[in-house]
């Protein structure tokens, strides 16, 4: 597998986390500031996390969840839509990756340590690989958009992908059962917003470029 075909699915991947994430907190009502509160105190009264980090920065988020719940709302689904789409790639992924990593430190004691520690890899390895084109010189929408995802496919192959990813979350989050009574619901959200999204980043395709954003004006073939 070519290494930017990798890259691709394991941003896909990550997307696909926090779309699955972002409904399943809806369902738990954690964007709202007595959830997010609550969640938040829990956590920081359970863990095995660094003083400083129980006790001031998770207190502080918890005293002011007014403001930090609905801003963890924006932030997930942000990466969730961004990560799928390939905006920005190596800027989003490097975000996702410290965000999932105060995710890590908050759960310290309580979930299993590579739970979360191996999604913060993925992400920061994904970040690292995109960020020199993000940052190459060149058109902007070149280097925000990256490199194309679907590479020759046609549009019926590439509406098939994306109703078929779209339904393969859906039935590993049913599976699961992650979303307690309305993991129903949950899945079938998630999957419709992940198959939207991948129809979305097909389309993007056709103002990607084939090659990276740091290629030559000759190596450049825009479909």
């Amino acid at each position: 597998m070519a290494a930017p075909l990798a890259i691709t699915l394991l941003r896909i991947y990550l997307g696909a986390l926090f779309c699955t994430v972002f409904f399943e907190n809806i369902a738990f009502n954690r964007y709202t500031a007595d959830g997010y509160q609550r969640l938040i105190d829990r956590y920081a009264a359970e863990n095995d996390a660094p003083g400083f980090w129980s006790d001031g920065v998770m207190a502080l988020f918890a005293d002011n969840s007014e403001l930090f719940a609905p801003l963890q709302f924006v932030t997930e689904l942000g990466f969730g839509v961004l990560l799928v789409l390939g905006v920005a790639t190596g800027a989003v992924a490097l975000a996702a990756a410290g965000f999932l990593l105060s995710l890590w430190i908050s759960e310290l004691g309580l979930f299993w340590i590579w739970e979360l520690l191996s999604v913060v890899a993925i992400a920061a390895a994904v970040g690292l690989a995109t960020l020199p084109d993000l940052l190459a010189p060149g058109e902007l929408r070149r280097r925000l958009l990256g490199v194309r995802a679907f590479g020759g496919l046609g549009t019926l192959a590439r509406v098939a992908l994306a109703v078929a990813g779209g339904l393969l979350l859906a039935g590993a989050i049913l599976a699961a059962g992650t979303g307690s009574g309305e993991n129903s619901t949950v899945a079938w959200r998630a999957g419709a917003l992940f198959g939207v999204l991948l129809l979305a980043c097909g389309f993007l395709d056709r103002f990607r470029p084939a090659g990276s954003a740091g290629a030559t004006d000759g190596d450049r073939h825009w479909r």
